[in-house]
């Protein structure tokens, strides 16, 4: 579970919350996807931010907030979406410490104050950002987890370069078994991408062949076959896991 002392720094921690609290749009949450496969502390980040907050939520009385609570941010929501987005304030206005940060979220009514100071607050024309993820093409990415199982799988497609980058946690087989990744195209029939660590991070290069079925829509699915150092003609039942490609 991350906490406040994770390495990341105070911008990144924000956007964690951010991406917890379901408020990103756009790139930006298309940004805060990749970096929670490509960067394990942001994942962290979030997960922490979510179990904070759920517990926070948790720990909060029922109230009811009155109507004119409500006209009043929307009114706000109006005024911003209105005004020229343009004008951009310092990013030291727009940082905050970690600690203060926690505490906009501790109770109900801090949480709406929280808002609407939130919403208030122009957004900074930040510089492009030239890190490798941004500067990528298009990416797929697909999501795929057991939570009783404790199975997890997060993969990246990238269009631009032809790989295939996972990370991988609880697929450890036993003797004699390996778990093995398969790509299913829309309406046919499954294809062994061949076999993959039960735990870590994995990455290689696509064939021509592979980078065709590998498309948005797609699904990965995960399954145990015999190790036998073969990619195998048919899925072994029962599918660990299972999810779509999506484009980001």
């Amino acid at each position: 579970m991350a906490d406040t002392t994770s390495p990341i720094d105070d911008d990144a921690f924000i956007r964690a919350g951010e991406h917890a609290l379901g408020v990103l749009e756009g790139e930006e949450l298309s940004a805060a996807r990749r970096a929670m496969l490509a960067d394990g502390d942001f994942a962290d980040a979030v997960e922490w931010w979510t179990y904070r907050l759920g517990t926070m939520a948790e720990a909060t009385s029922p109230f009811a907030v009155s109507a004119a609570v409500w006209r009043g941010i929307e009114a706000r929501i109006d005024a911003i979406e209105a005004s020229d987005r343009s004008a951009a304030a310092s990013l030291a206005d727009r940082r905050m410490s970690r600690s203060s940060v926690a505490a906009l979220f501790a109770g109900a009514a801090m949480a709406v104050a929280s808002l609407v100071l939130f919403l208030a607050t122009p957004r900074v024309s930040e510089a492009p950002d030239q890190s490798p993820s941004s500067q990528a093409g298009p990416q797929l990415i697909a999501q795929l987890q057991d939570e009783d199982a404790s199975r997890k799988l997060a993969g990246v497609i990238d269009m631009a370069g032809n790989r295939l980058a996972l990370n991988v946690s609880g697929l450890e087989a036993e003797s004699g078994k390996t778990p093995e990744l398969w790509v299913i195209p829309a309406g046919g029939a499954p294809v062994s991408l061949g076999a993959i660590p039960g735990s870590g991070a994995f990455d290689r290069a696509l064939t021509p062949e592979e980078v065709r079925l590998l498309v948005a829509g797609s699904t990965l699915a995960v399954t145990f076959e015999d190790d036998d150092g073969q990619r195998h003609e048919t899925p072994t039942l029962p599918i660990l896991l299972a999810g779509t490609l999506d484009q980001v």
